[in-house]
């Protein structure tokens, strides 16, 4: 209900951000991609795999499989960060 009316009100200019499904809904989306493409975290977890593998916690292979997985992580989240960043309806929180 409150979506449609959101979207009828939409067509003729009149948006109040408070009372904004729509604006609530991308607010929301964008604080779960930064939450989960997190770059802080993922570089961190780079670290302790690291640091794993040369206190000898993790073997050679499983070292090279997470640091794999983490690289690719990484350049997802930073391909996200920049896209988010560029859009200019977002709001900093």
């Amino acid at each position: 209900m409150f979506l449609i009316d959101d979207l009828l009100l939409r067509l003729f200019g009149i948006s109040l951000k408070p009372f904004d499904m729509i604006w609530l809904l991308e607010l929301t989306r964008n604080y779960a991609l930064r939450e989960k493409y997190d770059l802080k975290k993922i570089n961190d977890q780079i670290k302790e795999n690291r640091l794993f593998f040369e206190i000898n916690e993790i073997n050679e292979a499983e070292y090279e499989k997470n640091n794999e997985l983490l690289l690719k992580e990484r350049e997802v989240a930073e391909h996200v960060m920049a896209n988010l960043s560029n859009d200019m309806r977002i709001q900093e929180l």
